[in-house]
């Protein structure tokens, strides 16, 4: 996915991650956002195979928490976030947000994800996810004027932590350069 100016390059990845983690723009039409409406569940104290479904499971409430915070009001969008993101991706996605608001655009849509190579190492975890990112993208603010998409084999990386809350909050995520096939 290309992303072009007016976005300093330390913006560029939250810009992407906002792109392909767009949900359909009715889903935030409420207004104000609060925090009891977006948290996260705790989940119990999970086996091995359990620590990989809340791994995946945190990842793609990522994809739903970001569209949610761009449609908050500035000082909310930090609570919405924080149920699924730690930082420094918590951070660079609030910039993201400001900067992608800043410009008179939002996200629309959604991805498909297709997670792949779950690896959890105590309270680390990394997962692979091959997006289909073409029903996603940035819109014009005022006209909902679709503007961007994203493209087939989107290949991200995802670091998360298992935080002391026993909650697992995705912390980075990174588009590689070469595509993927979800079928790989």
């Amino acid at each position: 996915m290309r992303v072009t100016p007016p976005f300093p390059k330390r913006v560029l990845p939250l810009v992407a991650i906002l792109t392909v983690t767009a949900s359909a723009v009715a889903a935030c039409q409420s207004g104000g956002t609060t925090p009891e409406a977006i948290r996260t569940p705790a989940l119990p104290s999970p086996t091995p195979t359990g620590d990989k479904d809340a791994v995946v499971a945190a990842y793609r409430e990522l994809y739903l928490a970001g569209p949610r915070a761009e449609h908050a009001r500035p000082e909310e969008r930090r609570a919405v976030l924080k149920h699924v993101a730690t930082r420094p991706l918590l951070d660079t996605m609030l910039e993201g947000i400001a900067a992608l608001r800043a410009s008179g655009r939002v996200t629309w849509g959604n991805p498909t994800l297709h997670t792949f190579d779950v690896k959890v190492q105590g309270d680390r975890a990394t997962l692979h996810d091959c997006q289909d990112a073409r029903k996603a993208g940035q819109a014009d603010a005022r006209s909902g004027k679709r503007l961007t998409h994203g493209m087939p084999g989107t290949h991200m990386v995802a670091a998360l932590i298992k935080e002391a809350d026993g909650v697992w909050r995705v912390a980075k995520v990174d588009q590689l350069e070469k595509p993927c096939s979800p079928e790989a």
